[in-house]
């Protein structure tokens, strides 16, 4: 018993000596590289304590930006990640530059178009609804809805897109919609082709989308989207230019077509998928029981519509054999989702979440 304490303490020696030489090792080195960089290692009376105090105090300047966290709230979801959807050799560089900047226009290279249109690919199915920039004729019309924009396609029309507008996402009478556009010299029989951008909210074609949607809903057949906007145009050698097209006003008279929204029972139902297209946050503050959420910003390339390839993968959950309903606060953004929806081939239909809101509380489902 003697002999095996012996031999613990003789190990215990060996080991606390190891150690020390370890020690005496590391501190020479670290003295040898302090002296050669002249004494820049000081710890300057450095104390453990007094930092975690420090942590725990924000300076001035941490005080005002989280003071200016409502301002870069809505920056900060335009510029939000696509949840994992996101392809990064194909992805887009996402700007906010303004189309409307006559500089920003004069920037644009032809290179930055032509790469976007390899880059980007299109099936027929998917081109029969959203147009290539190569693709538009003169016998279209060119319909710019953006919200507020100086530059356009030369020869286009301008009708911001809020004049067809009660409120926010909910639209004039059909009398009323029909007489803004003959004003503006389209009818019915005419080929339309939509563009515009909403600046504020980060661009994107969901003003173009939501105009189509509203077009095909008064039965004009000859009506697409625009694949890009006046800043891809211009880059591609195309004329611009800072003044609308007065066309010849002409009567609009609207057609029977399909109604692409539904009702509060038919969501309620079970009988559809249903898509959140708003943000991440929003979807976690309150949504639609059973619905997934595919923020729109997912569906985009930059400010374009993805490829189909992409699309695909995002869509993979979803059922052809099943109709799809998709909703935000207004029903402008799920517009592009819905539109997507429609290149892939889907039954899609549009909804508008404070509709659901309204008709839990009336009803009592809310419980």
């Amino acid at each position: 018993m003697s002999l095996l304490k012996s031999k613990l303490m003789l190990i215990s020696i060996i080991c606390g000596a190891l150690l020390a030489i370890m020690a005496l090792s590391q501190s020479a080195y670290a003295g040898a590289e302090c002296a050669s960089l002249g004494g820049a290692c000081d710890d300057g009376g450095w104390s453990g304590a007094a930092k975690l105090d420090e942590i725990g105090k924000p300076t001035d300047s941490q005080s005002q930006t989280a003071a200016k966290w409502p301002e870069k709230s809505r920056e900060m979801r335009w510029n939000m990640s696509a949840t994992g959807f996101q392809d990064e050799e194909r992805k887009a560089p996402q700007t906010l530059k303004n189309p409307d900047d006559p500089k920003t226009v004069q920037d644009a290279t032809p290179a930055k178009a032509i790469d976007d249109q390899e880059r980007i690919v299109r099936s027929d199915l998917a081109k029969a609804i959203l147009v290539p920039l190569d693709a538009v004729t003169d016998a279209d019309i060119l319909l710019d809805v953006s919200e507020n924009s100086s530059t356009h396609i030369a020869g286009s029309v301008v009708i911001p897109y809020m004049e067809f507008d009660v409120q926010a996402g909910i639209l004039k009478s059909i009398p009323e919609v029909s007489k803004i556009l003959g004003d503006a010299g389209i009818s019915r029989d005419d080929s339309v082709v939509i563009y515009g951008e909403c600046l504020p909210c980060g661009g994107g074609p969901s003003l173009a989308t939501y105009v189509y949607r509203m077009m095909k809903e008064l039965g004009h057949e000859k009506v697409k989207v625009l694949d890009g906007t006046a800043e891809d145009w211009a880059a591609s050698g195309r004329k611009t230019s800072n003044e609308s097209q007065v066309r010849t006003g002409k009567i609009y008279s609207p057609g029977a077509s399909t109604n692409f929204t539904v009702a509060y029972e038919f969501v309620k139902s079970g009988q559809a998928q249903i898509i959140d297209a708003r943000t991440m946050q929003e979807y976690g503050s309150g949504n639609i029981p059973g619905s997934i959420n595919i923020p729109y910003e997912s569906i985009l390339d930059g400010k374009k519509i993805k490829d189909e390839a992409l699309l695909k993968r995002i869509f993979a959950t979803l059922s052809k054999d099943r109709p799809v309903v998709v909703y935000t606060n207004t029903g402008m953004k799920a517009s592009v989702v819905w539109f997507a929806l429609k290149m892939m081939g889907y039954d899609a239909r549009l909804y508008n979440y404070q509709d659901w809101v309204a008709n839990q509380e009336l009803k009592g489902d809310a419980a």
